[in-house]
């Protein structure tokens, strides 16, 4: 995997796999553009100096971008186009601190132009978190989904929102949107609200928003066992979030993520 230290704005990638860290520069906008037939992977690791951040998925290239948020961010935009032909695999590990607004935004701007985005986010000790994952179909025959996984806990706040957009002409589209979020405690703030908005008849659409407390039975079966409550939460909890495990690449991340989980409850 290639090391980029962001020094630009403006970044043309093209096939190959990236770790991205703006760290040691203080960039307001990122724009990066996928140059034409490229097979990218793209890690993004460190946010927290980045307001805004542009994509551009050019015409037959494959993107798979990987954000992990371990700082305090507070207020970010990701802007995406998925041009023609081309796809987007977006994975988030949201395991930041304190306070985070984040609007993410995909257009699918070509005629089959596709995109899958899954978000893990854990909200704890007060933080509070307002995320927000849209998907606009511009075109015909386009493919959007949208799956959201939240723990909610210690007077922490959670939204998940975000709006699946079907535009007048954007026949044979498809899209979904999914947000759950497990609570543990009636202190706690979680609020799921997935919107369909359908301007087309021959299209797919479909939305589910679960909110619940954790799960009686899986809790009375691990303690049956001798585990205590407090282990049995957070076995719980990690099996919730494990699975955007699946959208990182390398072995040392995949440790890194998963010792975030384990710190944070």
């Amino acid at each position: 995997m290639e090391e980029l230290v962001v020094k630009t704005d403006n970044l043309i990638l093209k096939t190959g796999e990236y770790r991205l860290d703006n760290s040691s520069v203080v960039l307001n906008t990122l724009n990066i553009k996928i140059e034409v037939n490229s097979n990218c992977y793209i890690l993004l690791d460190n946010l927290s100096n980045i307001k805004e951040l542009n994509i551009d998925i050019l015409e037959g290239s494959q993107v798979k971008l990987s954000m992990m948020f371990d700082k305090e961010l507070n207020d970010i935009k990701i802007n995406i186009n998925v041009y023609k032909y081309s796809s987007l695999e977006g994975y988030i590990a949201d395991f930041s601190i304190n306070k985070l607004d984040l609007n993410c935004l995909v257009n699918l701007k070509e005629e089959g132009a596709t995109c899958y985005f899954k978000l893990a986010s854990l909200s704890a000790n007060k933080d509070d978190k307002n995320i927000s994952i849209s998907v606009n179909h511009l075109t015909s025959k386009t493919y959007g989904k949208v799956d959201n996984y939240g723990v909610c806990k210690d007077l922490g706040k959670l939204l998940f929102a975000g709006t699946s957009f079907i535009v007048n002409g954007a026949v044979k589209s498809k899209t979904e949107q999914n947000a759950k979020i497990m609570v543990f405690d009636e202190a706690s703030n979680a609020i799921a609200k997935p919107i369909l908005k359908i301007d087309e008849n021959d299209i797919e659409a479909s939305h589910a928003a679960v909110v619940g407390k954790i799960n009686d039975e899986h809790l009375f079966y691990l303690t049956s066992r001798g585990i205590s409550v407090a282990e049995a939460k957070e076995l719980i909890t990690f099996g919730y979030l494990k699975p955007i495990l699946v959208g990182f690449n390398d072995e040392k991340t995949k440790e890194y993520i998963s010792s975030l989980i384990e710190r944070r409850m």
